[in-house]
């Protein structure tokens, strides 16, 4: 950092904040990115490597705030409010109140303020706006774009709370540079916004959406597959690398012409799999199959998204859904169970409410196949547990004399589309399942909702059977896309 710019908030004032160096999450997207150069300094300073896992650089992994709520930087000292590394902070630290971010369209690079600096609301406005061109001035300078070309990650996803100070033409120019290149960028949390600007791109001439067109849906898999994006002639791109090869996990997300990015897209997979069968395009929706299939492409159906009237969910009246019904009223006869919001404290209970649910479900007959989803969904339930609102769910749990015996996760699709994504409950106790399904609808409804898709069922007959014992009105049909 020799030759940057002088740090405007003055160190008194810092030592005094309560603001920096913490956080309301463990996984916020604000924690300092390190790049590796910057990781063997902090590591040679002291700082484990634990906290910094990734050798070619990432964001820090935060510790619970011993002292209050939330979580703090590992080098931050509360007793003292020093940084135990401050000489060798990463650029990321030494920028702020300034910050680099992508604006609302993912387009061009910025530099803001941030409001959450008290300093900083406080400061005249010419004396930030001197600051900020001599920042932007260094910012732009041929070293430091070198470094930000090989760490895009110290630009921030859009935030509406950054004051925008001017755009940087250079950076922008550089980065879109490496967007355009052969490797796409890691799937991360900051990926979110411009992962939902592009379907909302889409998703309107689309009816009613797939589960498949949310953040969530892919990202709670993260640990599983290595999810990564890049922008094809005007479309962002979703990719996902299996064991076998790397796949589109969507098609190309954009307003422009499809078949540009598709060949592209294609060519790049063929490339990279050599060859492999694992080349294709999944979770692809019904409306875009006429053009796909003009284009030549060999198109073959996959397991249907369930989706219901969300007023038949909650009315459950009728000879037709006696058997949820009785289901839900046994429960309410046999148990004092409430529903109440998820929060961030009951992960604990919810992750041993699931590995009991999982020694249930195992105790009765389950194929390879079900054994594999249900090693794997681990790690999706326990991200959803954690990032719940980062991610933007909804959860609800149900406690059953005072313990949570079911917990569920929902996310809206649309404003009157709810998805729910995961539900789990105690198979010992009757109803339970029927209960908490019946009464998150019920929320939804009263927040808006005209329907309720519960995804697939994964080509499990046992899924299947349940969920056709609700009466889905429509089968949305997924279809996955390979060439010929």
């Amino acid at each position: 950092m020799a030759g940057s710019p002088l740090q405007i908030v003055p160190s008194r004032v810092c030592l005094q904040c309560d603001v920096c160096c913490r956080f309301p999450d463990p996984d916020s997207f604000l924690r300092p990115f390190f790049s590796a150069a910057e990781r063997q300094k902090a590591l040679a300073a002291g700082l484990s490597a634990r906290h910094l896992p990734q050798e070619n650089g990432g964001q820090i992994e935060l510790v619970p705030n011993p002292g209050a709520e939330g979580y703090i930087c590992p080098a931050f000292d509360p007793a003292t409010s020093h940084c135990t590394i401050y000489e060798v902070r990463p650029l990321d630290c030494r920028l702020y109140p300034f910050a680099l971010m992508w604006d609302a369209t993912g387009k061009d690079v910025l530099l803001g303020w941030d409001t959450k600096c008290p300093f900083m609301r406080d400061a005249p406005p010419t004396e930030i706006q001197q600051a900020a061109d001599e920042l932007a001035g260094w910012v732009t300078a041929e070293e430091q774009l070198s470094i930000l070309e090989q760490n895009p990650r110290l630009v921030g996803r859009y935030q509406s709370d950054v004051v925008v100070l001017c755009a940087l033409r250079p950076v922008t120019e550089r980065l879109l540079c490496i967007r355009a290149a052969s490797e796409p960028w890691p799937l991360n949390m900051q990926d979110k916004d411009r992962f939902d600007q592009a379907v909302n791109q889409v998703v309107p001439s689309l009816g009613l959406p797939l589960a498949a067109f949310s953040f969530a849906y892919h990202y709670m898999w993260h640990r599983v597959l290595r999810y990564s994006w890049r922008e094809i002639e005007g479309h962002f791109c979703l990719f996902a690398q299996s064991p076998d090869g790397v796949f589109l996990a969507l098609p190309p997300l954009g307003t422009g012409p499809l078949e540009p990015a598709l060949t592209a897209a294609f060519d790049w997979m063929k490339e990279r799999n050599r060859g492999s069968s694992v080349t294709r395009m999944e979770n692809v929706p019904h409306a875009l199959i006429d053009d796909i299939r003009e284009l030549g492409y060999r198109i073959v159906a996959r397991h249907p998204d369930y989706v219901y009237d969300a007023a038949d969910l909650v009315a459950l009246s009728g000879d037709a859904h006696k058997s949820q019904r009785a289901a839900w009223n046994r429960f309410v006869r046999e148990q004092q169970g409430t529903v109440e919001p998820y929060r961030t404290g009951d992960r604990e209970e919810c992750l041993e409410l699931f590995r009991d649910w999982i020694a249930q479900k195992e105790q009765v007959e389950v194929d390879d196949y079900g054994r594999a989803l249900l090693q794997d969904a681990g790690a999706a339930h326990d991200e959803l547990l954690t990032h719940h609102a980062l991610l933007g769910l909804v959860g609800a749990v149900v406690r059953v004399r005072g313990r949570i015996r079911a917990y569920t996760f929902g996310l809206w699709l649309t404003p009157t589309v709810f998805c729910v994504l995961l539900e789990v409950a105690d198979r010992t106790i009757p109803g339970l399942a029927a209960f908490i399904f019946r009464e998150f609808c019920r929320q939804a409804v009263t927040d808006g909702a005209q329907w309720v898709n519960t995804m697939d069922d994964s080509g499990l007959p046992s899924l299947a059977k349940s969920k056709h014992l609700y009466h889905p009105t429509h089968l949305l049909q997924n279809y996955c896309v390979t060439e010929p």
